[in-house]
């Protein structure tokens, strides 16, 4: 080999190596900015800033991720989980949504009690400065909606139809907050089938119009219709078999229901904690904390009916399933006293009986009553 081939083939292997290189760094550099990796120090480089400018350039997945990676670095923090929550709902993604805002309830409010007012001013002050800016909108409705100011939310929902008439989210989320304010129901009913008509393989849409059949305009023939599309989409959450517990409990069939509440306890719990038995007329005051469900045993004769009831004075919401002795579910109850669980149950054979209770989805911290009577 002469030597001037050996430096053409040296001058092209070092300049392989340079585009390599250059690529390595590029790779290393987009990863550092998504928050996949950590620069150097080993603080990722991630922020609600660049969330949103991913959110703003229309990059809903890159923003999931940017988010997320703030939401690795302070998960108590707000902004990580309202970002990421606005850049789900663009995407579609309604469920996700909907859990985010749990781990806002179990995570960030016992730390920050005023995370909805953060929440919500943040969009207030966006949209002082671009009231027609569809990703604020979006965000602003949709937080409305979750945190009960159904009114609010069909007017924040109005006018991101009157800048995009078509929105699948803003026509779906209207006729939600229609049926479940109690007011304008028929026009909320058109919302849901129109945003039905727009993506019907959708099982986060399906599972929206299951919510609203649900909690505002009680049908559960529909509900179980539409929640059964959501589960078979994919959508196997806490929510979804709430939702078919509640239709199989008010179409008489209590076993399919118990079976629901299973598995939504089964979803939810990180930490199973036993008691000593439950005898008739004691009361046991348990401490929760998100993720943790309690396991009661109930001893009871052939015959004899278990009464249940739950309450709490730092929570509003309860869910209890009751596990025969050979371990079947056979009673489930959620919202059964107001939002508190509550069942009469005659135990067909003698034995222990299981009786596992928590918080609705398991998000909250306080202390958890049960009574039997």
């Amino acid at each position: 080999m002469t030597s001037s081939s050996q430096d053409r083939r040296l001058g092209a292997g070092r300049t392989r190596a340079s585009v390599v290189m250059t690529a390595l760094l590029t790779l290393a550099a987009v990863l550092s900015l998504t928050g996949l990796v950590a620069p150097a120090g080993g603080a990722p480089r991630c922020s609600a800033a660049q969330g949103q400018a991913l959110i703003d350039a229309g990059r809903y997945r890159d923003a999931v991720r940017e988010f997320s990676c703030l939401i690795s670095a302070g998960p108590t923090d707000v902004e990580g989980y309202r970002g990421r929550i606005e850049a789900e709902v663009l995407l579609g993604r309604y469920s996700d949504a909907v859990l985010d805002y749990t781990r806002v309830t179990a995570r960030v409010q016992p730390v920050h009690p005023d995370a909805e007012t953060t929440i919500l001013d943040g969009y207030a002050a966006r949209l002082a400065i671009a009231p027609n800016d569809v990703p604020a909108l979006t965000g602003a409705s949709f937080a409305r909606w979750w945190f009960f100011d159904y009114a609010g939310a069909v007017h924040v929902l109005s006018r991101l139809l009157d800048v995009r008439p078509d929105d699948l989210y803003g026509t779906l989320f209207r006729g939600s907050s229609r049926v479940l304010r109690g007011v304008t129901k028929d026009k909320g009913v058109a919302d849901l089938e129109r945003a039905i008509s727009l993506v019907p393989s959708s099982p986060d849409v399906r599972y929206i119009v299951a919510d609203a059949y649900t909690y505002g305009l009680p049908d559960p023939e529909r509900a179980l219709a539409e929640a059964t599309l959501a589960l078979d989409g994919g959508l196997d959450t806490p929510r979804v078999h709430a939702i078919l517990a509640s239709a199989y409990n008010a179409l008489g069939d209590p076993f399919a229901a118990a079976a629901h509440i299973e598995r939504h306890l089964d979803l939810v719990t990180s930490e199973l904690l036993s008691t000593a038995p439950l005898a008739v007329g004691a009361t046991a005051t348990l401490g929760l904390v998100p993720g943790r469900t309690y396991e009661i045993p109930i001893v009871a004769a052939a015959g004899q009916t278990i009464s249940i009831s739950t309450g709490s004075d730092d929570f509003t919401d309860t869910i209890a399933v009751l596990l025969a002795p050979d371990g079947s579910p056979v009673v489930g109850s959620d919202d059964s006293d107001a939002y508190f669980a509550a069942f009469d149950f005659v135990s067909p054979v003698a034995g222990t009986y299981r009786l596992r209770v928590t918080s609705f989805e398991a998000v909250s911290t306080g202390e958890l009553v049960v009574t039997r009577g």
